[in-house]
């Protein structure tokens, strides 16, 4: 019997759990962090959700420091490990849905819900296919940790303690990213610039707000301003939204101030190229009015510098690796405050070749005018690469090739999963190469079809590396 067919059958059961999961907006929430709860309590129900799906199933489970759970199948005491790395947090929802994001539907064969695709489907298709291995009573030489952070869209705090306290695997995958296998990540780093907000003058800019993560490509830009003629303003920045019919917004006037909003296309910050900046393109329009001091640097900065720019070449970062791609740039986070202080957060994606000083220097050289420091936000990554040629890398390209009756070569990726924690550590799944990409978006979705071919996929898998 093909691996498909024995899996369909558990379709209708892993929608039921997984409906549990994604009804918990498990997203960083510091107003209700403690030691019990590092990430917040929606992060700590959702753990919890996750062990009591684990007790009911029969399997070894266990949480380390509150913040990682770990679910286990195979001989306890077993010299080696494959690991499955996931991910339970997930990114805010943001605007746009057109259903509630936390009340999962099937539409037309999709599984809408935030989460979806990033990465709380995946995770249950993983812990299915352990699932399934366990039912039939496998036996297997190594045992099988499925391992569930809860920090990955924010600071990777939680696996690297997992690991010094549980040490590390012998090899893994994580369902974090896509098929075939994905054997090389680049390196991801954020770049803060910090600077004061100091603006008189005819025209002020009162406040600038756009992005929420630095990994997610802004789908909404506010700004308000004082100008001396309100009514122009109005009437060119719906001269300039009739440009790009992929933005919309609106304005208002109130208490002599505009109002402005827009709204571009949200999207993963590691492919920028699937989105549209709202934040940049709102500078962009500003900047042709008169602002000055530093409000008219930020807005040039953002609004040129750049703008609609992923390769950072107006950075003097544009970069090209035969194996691992292009340096890209998302400008996730933009925000000014009238007398206040002022933050943008550049998210970096760059291949081996580029280091983190080079991207900083350049940087500091392109500020022009802009009175900004930069600093470096801990929690970045260098490139990560597994050769070809190890067992895991041929081992599962091979399972893909046989249950998708298509072979196609390892390759390398902008996202960053857990996979890069491991020496011998790959993405693998659940983005199949037909499915346009929804991570990080409004209306978030996943084929339903894929949920147990992805977890088909998975439990061959599985049972070849720990067999």
């Amino acid at each position: 019997m093909e691996w498909f067919e024995r899996t369909k059958p558990y379709e209708a059961d892993l929608i039921a759990d997984l409906n549990q999961i994604v009804k918990i907006p498990s997203i960083l929430d510091p107003n209700t962090q403690s030691d019990r709860t590092p990430f917040g309590v929606d992060m700590a129900r959702a753990l919890a959700k996750m062990e009591e799906l684990a007790a009911r199933d029969g399997f070894r489970y266990g949480r380390v420091d509150n913040m990682v759970t770990w679910i286990e199948y195979g001989p306890a005491d077993a010299a080696e490990t494959v690991a499955i790395l996931t991910h339970i947090d997930i990114v805010p929802a943001g605007e746009g849905w057109l259903r509630d994001p936390f009340k999962p539907e099937i539409l037309d064969g999709l599984y809408f819900g935030r989460g979806a695709a990033d990465m709380k489907a995946d995770l249950m298709s993983a812990y299915y296919a352990m699932k399934y291995l366990a039912d039939h009573e496998i036996t297997l030489t190594r045992k099988i940790r499925l391992i569930i952070g809860t920090d990955e869209e924010n600071g990777w705090r939680d696996l690297p303690r997992y690991f010094e306290v549980e040490g590390e695997p012998t090899m893994g995958f994580s369902p974090d990213g896509a098929f075939p296998v994905v054997n090389g990540e680049k390196a991801f780093q954020t770049v803060q610039l910090r600077f004061a907000n100091q603006t008189t003058g005819d025209y002020v800019l009162r406040r600038f707000i756009a992005g929420s993560r630095p990994n997610v490509v802004p789908g909404e830009a506010r700004a308000r301003v004082s100008v001396p003629n309100p009514a122009q303003v109005q009437n060119e920045f719906a001269t300039y939204l009739a440009q790009y019919p992929f933005l919309s917004g609106q304005s208002e006037v109130r208490d002599q101030e505009v109002r402005l909003l827009l709204k571009g296309v949200q999207a993963h910050g590691a492919y920028p190229q699937d989105g549209e900046n709202a934040g940049t393109y709102l500078a962009n329009f500003l900047r042709r009015f008169a602002f000055n001091a530093d409000a008219k640097t930020f807005l040039d900065f953002i609004g040129r510098v750049v703008h609609d720019d992923i390769g950072a070449e107006n950075l003097g970062l544009r970069y090209h690796d035969d194996v691992m791609g292009d340096l890209t740039l998302n400008v996730g986070v933009m925000r000014f405050s009238q007398n206040g202080q002022g933050t943008i957060l550049l998210n970096f994606r760059y291949p081996q070749g580029v280091n983190v000083q080079a991207v900083t220097t350049q940087v500091q050289r392109h500020l022009g005018g802009f009175a900004a420091t930069v600093e470096v936000w801990p929690g970045g990554m260098e490139p990560h690469l597994v050769p070809e040629t190890d067992e895991l890398v041929g081992t599962l390209s091979l399972v893909y090739a046989k249950q998708t009756g298509m072979y196609m070569n390892p390759r390398t990726s902008n996202g960053g999963s857990y996979a890069r924690l491991l020496k011998r550590g790959v993405a693998f799944g659940g983005q199949f190469p037909d499915v346009p990409v929804t991570s990080h978006q409004a209306n978030e979705s996943t084929p339903v079809a894929n949920l147990t071919r992805s977890m088909a996929i998975f439990a061959e898998s599985l049972l070849k590396l720990a067999k």
